[in-house]
């Protein structure tokens, strides 16, 4: 009977000591966070930061942007046969699309990190408007024909350029000052799983669906072939995440 006893002595400290919470700071209750990362979503990437104010001990107040690039489904990139050097272009497209997304949401615990080693789950929600901003494409028109004699730089016209008048693609930065935007609404659902070294540290992996949407269509493609534009974008997307939790 006293070996089972001495055996229990034994292995309890070293269990609990196993089991206890994170690390002593742990217990220090957090009022704030700040985050930013890169997220990647089915139709382009970009890039968030997001503040966060603790209204219960499991509840968070959220509020950032988020900055990415859409793209239509039918882009493909194209190269010029004729000439090795040329840029890559998409043939057909009309304007290159960035949304800003200012969101005001939650982020509510689910599983607390027990362990330094541990995963913290919670789920954030998300709303807001969606900013459109429409860029001009511009290309590098070959002219008069093959072989070129000079090459122009000219916004995109799917009335007057076909595949043989293109050289290639323009700066992205070429036409910003003729950008136009359209508003719509935004709206995502996530799970975010943090894991961090460092009880103050913040370091996520963040994974769920959203969806923008707008009163028309954003003309990102010449609607050619049985190319149509959308209104509605529903993705998928993963954001990694780095910040840092602060007690004031």
């Amino acid at each position: 009977m006293r070996a089972p006893i001495l055996l229990l002595l034994l292995v309890l400290p070293a269990w609990l000591l196993a089991q206890q919470t994170v690390y002593d700071e742990t217990r220090i209750l957090y009022k704030k966070e700040l985050h930013g990362g890169l997220i990647a979503h089915g139709d382009g990437w970009g890039a968030n930061l997001f503040h966060g104010k603790h209204r219960t001990a499991r509840s968070r107040r959220m509020i950032g942007i988020e900055i990415v690039c859409m793209k239509h489904p039918k882009e493909i990139k194209s190269f010029n046969p004729y000439y090795e050097d040329a840029r890559g272009y998409f043939y057909g497209k009309l304007n290159s699309v960035l949304l800003f997304r200012p969101t005001w949401g939650r982020k509510e615990l689910i599983t607390d990190k027990l362990r330094k080693s541990g995963v913290e789950v919670n789920y954030v929600w998300g709303i807001g408007p969606s900013i459109a901003m429409l860029k001009p494409v511009y290309l590098q028109i070959g002219k008069p024909s093959l072989p070129y004699e000079t090459i122009a730089v000219e916004r995109y016209d799917p009335q007057q350029h076909y595949p043989d008048d293109i050289f290639g693609r323009a700066s992205w930065f070429k036409g910003i000052e003729g950008s136009t935007f359209r508003f719509g609404g935004f709206a995502r659902f996530g799970l975010n799983f943090e894991h961090s070294g460092a009880a103050a540290g913040i370091k996520a992996l963040e994974v769920g669906a959203s969806i923008d949407v707008f009163p028309e269509r954003l003309p990102i493609m010449a609607e050619l072939d049985g190319v149509e534009n959308k209104q509605f974008f529903p993705e998928l997307y993963l954001s990694v995440q780095f910040g840092k939790k602060y007690v004031r």
